[in-house]
C-alpha cells in the first residue's frame, strides 16, 4: 500500500496533474474495495446547495440527478470544472461574466452535488450526452463552452463533435494531450493500483493537495478545503471515480481538435505543476481549422487558475467572448 505521507502529492498527480479522468479505478465495480467515504450525498446537498442550486433528472441519461446553476442573461456560456472540481470553483468567473452572459455550470458525475450514474457509465461519451441533454433542457441551442483540466477535455471533445452548437471554446490548463504532469508523456500509466487505494482524506491532506494546484495560499480558504474534503469523502464517491478512470479512452486528441470550428482561447499557468506551458501551444497548433486561436500564459499561475487568479483569468475570458460572440449578439432567452 502507498505510504500515507505520499497521498497529497499522489492525489494532485491524479486529479490535477494526470487530469485524464476524474479519479481512480477499476471498470469492475463489484470487484472494487468498499468505499472509504463517511458522508452521505443527502448530507452534502443539505450542507452545500444554495438558493441558486437546481437539480434535474434528465430524460434518457441513466437517471442521473444533475446539480447545476443557470445565472445571468445574454449569450450562453457553459463552464465545465476539473477533476476534484465542482461548479462553485467558478464563482469568480460568474461574477465577471454574469452581467453580460447567461452562465450555466454543472457538477459532472462523480463530483460536487451531482448524484451517481445508476448504470455505472462514467465514460466521456456519457458526459458529452449529458451536456446535450442539460442544454436542451434549458432551451439553449448554441453556446460557448469553457473547461478546466479534465473539464477542458470534455469541452474540446464537445466542440469538435458538436460544431453546430458551439459558438466559442475556452481551454484552461486542459487535459487531453499530455499525460502524467509537467513534462509528462503521451503514454498512460496503466498500473494505478498503488495510487488508487480508497481512503478518507483529512482537511490537512486536502489543503496540501490544493497548494500543489493553486499556487496562491491566499485563495486557499478554509471553506474551499472543507468543501473539497467533504466531497471527496462522500460515501461511494471513490468508487465512482474508480470506475471512471478505467473507462477513459484517450483516442486521437489532435484529430478531434482539428475538427473544432469555433474561435478558441487557450489559457495556461506558466508555473503549473500539472501540465507544461508548452502544451498550450500543442492545443493551438492542433486547432488548425478553428475560426481563430489565441493563447495567454499567466506567469506564476498554477493549474487551477480560476481559483488562484479569478479576476485576471475571468477578465481575459470575458474580453475574448466580447470580441468573438459579443454580449449583444443573438441568444436564447429563457421562456
Amino acid at each position: 500500500m502507498t505510504p500515507r505521507r505520499n497521498w497529497p502529492a499522489l492525489l494532485a498527480c491524479v486529479a490535477a496533474l494526470g487530469a485524464m479522468a476524474p479519479f481512480a479505478g477499476s471498470s469492475r465495480a463489484a470487484a472494487g474495495p468498499e468505499s472509504a467515504g463517511t458522508i452521505t450525498h443527502e448530507e452534502l446537498v443539505a450542507r452545500y446547495a444554495d438558493e441558486d442550486s437546481r437539480f434535474v433528472v434528465l430524460e434518457g441519461n441513466d437517471g442521473i440527478n444533475v446539480h447545476y446553476k443557470d445565472q445571468g442573461s445574454g449569450p450562453a456560456v457553459l463552464l465545465v470544472h476539473s477533476s476534484t472540481g465542482d461548479l462553485k470553483d467558478y464563482d469568480g468567473w460568474v461574477e465577471i461574466l454574469g452581467d453580460d452572459y447567461r452562465v450555466v455550470r454543472f457538477d459532472l458525475p462523480a463530483f460536487g452535488l451531482t448524484g451517481p450514474v445508476p448504470s455505472g457509465n462514467y465514460s466521456i461519451d456519457r458526459f458529452l450526452a449529458l451536456v446535450d441533454s442539460l442544454m436542451d433542457h434549458l432551451g439553449i441551442d448554441r453556446f460557448a463552452i469553457a473547461g478546466t483540466s479534465y473539464g477542458g477535455l470534455v469541452a474540446f471533445r464537445y466542440a469538435g463533435t458538436r460544431t453546430d452548437r458551439v459558438t466559442a471554446l475556452v481551454l484552461q490548463n486542459s487535459a487531453g494531450v499530455e499525460y502524467g504532469g509537467r513534462g509528462g508523456t503521451t503514454e498512460r500509466v496503466r498500473d494505478t493500483s498503488a495510487v488508487f487505494v480508497p481512503k478518507r482524506f483529512t482537511t490537512e491532506e486536502m489543503g496540501a493537495n490544493l497548494r500543489l494546484s493553486v499556487n496562491d495560499d491566499s485563495n486557499i480558504t478554509e471553506e474551499l478545503i472543507r468543501r473539497k474534503t467533504d466531497y471527496w469523502n462522500m460515501i461511494g464517491r471513490d468508487r465512482e471515480g474508480f470506475i471512471a478512470w478505467q473507462m477513459y479512452e484517450r483516442g486521437n486528441p489532435q484529430r478531434v481538435l482539428a475538427r473544432v470550428r469555433a474561435p478558441a482561447l487557450v489559457i495556461w499557468g506558466g508555473a503549473s505543476r500539472a501540465l507544461s506551458p508548452e502544451t498550450a501551444q500543442l492545443f493551438v497548433d492542433a486547432m488548425k481549422n478553428a475560426e481563430s486561436t489565441e493563447k495567454i500564459i499567466f506567469e506564476g499561475g498554477g493549474h487551477f487558475l480560476h481559483i488562484s487568479m479569478p479576476e485576471a483569468t475571468g477578465r481575459a475570458v470575458k474580453d475574448f467572448l466580447d470580441r468573438k460572440i459579443g454580449p449583444s449578439s443573438e441568444y436564447n432567452e429563457r421562456e
